[in-house]
């Protein structure tokens, strides 16, 4: 499957909160053998979400998951921003509106908080695009969601990472293991020739395989160590093809008077 992510929030285009989401997102995508094809990342601005989000539609994923924006302050407009991308109104939702009235309750009767009931801010969470199914916020208030918008699947996760990995875990998860693909990432560490040294070849190999990625990584300074990584997702017989090629370069390196590094 093609997956996207859409990444909504201030906070992260001026630097103060760091994307870990993205990242732990991808890992798990693409250990089950699908594709992460891009990652987007937007203010809260309703405009800005809505054509962000119309943008990804365009390129017909069959996976689009969001971060962020769902609290109940006058910045997350995540909700309102996806609803006007997808041309639908927001709506109370009652099942969304019943478990944020519990969470709330629970909190106060824990002394946890001291504002007893909703607050127009705390009923904010429950309007939902038209057509969302909302998903259990087994941490936090707010509730996640799904809409099914033709052959695209979109769910909308929190942006607090304890909240959006245990709804990716619980949601998510099973989809990418039940449409589960092939995933493949092998390499090795060499020295004594720099990535400059390597490349045409490299380039070469590439052109002869095109269904692999074979890339470089710098690991200390220049040229001191370098890691070369061979990617493959769903190749016929990938296992075999990635493990020739190695072999390949592995070749190609000694012949450059290189050092092979063999992990351990």
């Amino acid at each position: 499957m093609d997956v996207e992510l859409l990444i909504i929030g201030n906070e992260i285009l001026i630097g103060k909160t760091l994307d870990s989401n993205s990242n732990w997102m991808a890992k798990r995508v693409t250990r089950y053998g699908h594709r992460l094809r891009r990652i987007t990342t937007v203010g809260d601005d309703l405009e800005i979400i809505s054509s962000a989000l119309q943008e990804i539609i365009k390129r017909k994923p069959d996976i689009i998951i969001t971060s962020g924006g769902l609290g109940p302050t006058f910045d997350d407009m995540t909700l309102e921003g996806i609803a006007m991308g997808l041309n639908r109104k927001l709506e109370l939702n009652k099942h969304a509106l019943s478990s944020i009235k519990k969470v709330y309750k629970h909190a106060y009767d824990r002394g946890i908080l001291k504002l007893e009931g909703m607050t127009k801010e705390r009923e904010k969470m429950a309007y939902l695009p038209q057509g969302s199914i909302p998903l259990p916020n087994t941490i936090g208030t707010a509730p996640g969601v799904k809409i099914n918008e033709g052959d695209i699947r979109l769910y909308i996760l929190p942006g607090v990472p304890t909240e959006l990995k245990s709804m990716f875990r619980n949601v998510i998860l099973p989809i990418l293991k039940e449409r589960q693909g092939k995933f493949i990432e092998k390499g090795f560490l060499f020295s004594g020739i720099g990535e400059s040294q390597i490349a045409p070849y490299t380039g070469e190999l590439e052109k002869k395989y095109p269904q692999l990625w074979i890339k470089t990584h710098p690991h200390i300074g220049l040229s001191v160590e370098v890691e070369i990584s061979i990617t493959a997702f769903n190749v016929e017989n990938g296992e075999e093809l990635v493990d020739k090629v190695l072999d390949e370069i592995k070749e190609i390196i000694l012949n450059l008077k290189g050092e092979i590094i063999n992990r351990e």
